[in-house]
């Protein structure tokens, strides 16, 4: 089996969310995605071709087409941050360093772009072609010229028909990572059509993986409870935690920020599972209270779906405006500062499969503090401190003590961060690279 594994092995990556996020900055799913496209690009003994789905199934690109691909979402969420990002942090800098009760600048809102398989011929154009190739996976994996597999790391379009029914007629196999499954264990979070559509996507997995990747235990744990409870085929299921981008410790030159006044950040799309509304009701009750002295709240992500009061509370309320502020759309490197300037981070989000802002709050060296769910524990351990996401009244208390001079409650956490070690990509791929060779030599 060892001589056999070490024949090449061709990997058709489903690049169509790539495509149609390549101009919006990364969520965490987009992270993966990337992640994986580019150790795919740099393992040895792997052919990585691209393909993209729309309604009528899989388009391969060429090989010039899938590079400039690479590039470009390389430009956009690899390189330094635009000049117009680059204005947008030093705005948001500059009030950070100011005295309490100065003006708070507008660095304007984004909504979330919404994923647009039309943006296909856009993108990639001409160069993108229907391929009886492709239509013959099936028979290349069972011929044994070349192993080959299907990998998908963004799960999103899996409940497209036209996905199934390549998967059904190809005979293909495949390697699916899931995220999560906050669709159908928390539907009230979600859009209307989200809980459908993530059952076709599990339904997809099921009857197609030969090998599912999963961020955590947790993840893992809700999955193979939902095939089991629907009668589902259960592929092997291995989980891989994400790993932390290395830029969150590298702040490229930007010196460290020295805050006028206290701050939190919170970083995460604007959308109802994150739970903004209970910060935002302890902000609200903590500045009639204390006033300027109350600390600052910076929001740093876009803004969501289905979330109207929290926009009413960020736009309406002028008691916010001094101290809670709304930044999207910066590079690692600048949300390292703004992490490590901070008393902590918070995440008093009700769902997650893995949690990536923990980690990523940890490893820049900033207390977390964060909601008391599964994801959270497994992620953070004993470094990050939990609170129930439902409990205003401890939240409350937790930001002011954090805030407090002497902060002992502060302190005790940031002693035990100087034993974390953030997950690293490493190796993550070290044991992803093996499970895929060994998945497609085993099909």
């Amino acid at each position: 089996m060892a001589e056999a594994e070490a024949r090449p092995v061709r990997v058709f990556f489903d690049a169509s969310r790539l495509v149609a996020r390549n101009g919006a900055s990364p969520t965490g799913i987009d992270r993966v995605d990337f992640a994986y496209l580019s150790a795919l690009r740099q393992a040895a003994g792997f052919d990585l071709r691209l393909l993209c789905f729309d309604a009528l199934g899989p388009r391969l690109l060429r090989q010039d087409a899938a590079a400039r691909l690479f590039e470009s979402v390389t430009r956009r969420w690899d390189a330094p941050s635009s000049l117009h990002t680059d204005a947008s942090f030093l705005r948001l800098r500059h009030w950070l360093e100011s005295p309490a009760g100065t003006v708070r600048p507008d660095l304007g809102t984004t909504p979330t772009p919404m994923l647009d398989a039309g943006r296909l011929s856009s993108v990639v154009g001409g160069a993108a072609r229907r391929t009886g190739e492709v239509l013959r996976l099936g028979h290349l994996q069972r011929g044994a010229a070349i192993p080959s597999l299907y990998l998908n790391t963004s799960h999103g379009g899996l409940f497209r028909p036209a996905v199934a029914r390549w998967l059904a007629a190809s005979g293909s196999g495949g390697v699916f990572f899931v995220h999560d499954l906050v669709p159908l264990d928390y539907p009230e979070f979600c859009r209307p059509k989200e809980p459908a559509r993530h059952a076709a996507r599990m339904l997809t997995v099921s009857a197609h993986a030969r090998q599912v990747l999963v961020n955590s235990a947790a993840t893992r744990q809700a999955l193979l409870r939902h095939f089991a409870g629907h009668g589902l085929r259960q592929p092997p299921v291995d989980v891989l935690p994400l790993g932390v981008e290395p830029r969150f410790n590298d702040s490229m030159g930007l010196p460290p920020l020295r805050p006028a006044v206290p701050y939190f950040v919170v970083l995460s799309t604007i959308e109802p599972r994150k739970n903004h509304l209970l910060l935002l009701q302890v902000w609200r009750r903590w500045i009639e209270a204390a006033g300027p002295a109350a600390a600052r709240l910076v929001i740093l992500g876009r803004r969501g779906w289905e979330n109207q009061a929290v926009f009413n509370m960020l736009d309406r309320l002028p008691l916010l405006r001094g101290h809670v502020i709304e930044c999207a759309g910066l590079g690692d490197a600048q949300l390292g500062v703004l992490l490590r300037g901070a008393r902590a981070l918070l995440s008093p989000t009700f769902a997650e499969g893995f949690g990536l802002p923990v980690a990523e709050g940890l490893a820049s060296g900033t207390p977390v503090l964060a909601s008391a769910i599964e994801a959270h524990r497994e992620v953070g351990g004993d470094y990050a401190e939990y609170l129930d996401p439902l409990d205003g009244s401890a939240w409350l208390q937790a930001v002011q003590d954090y805030t407090a001079a002497p902060a002992p409650r502060r302190e005790q956490r940031l002693r035990l961060l100087a034993q974390y070690r953030a997950p690293d990509w490493q190796a993550h791929f070290a044991r992803a690279i093996e499970l895929l060779r060994h998945t497609a030599h085993a099909g």
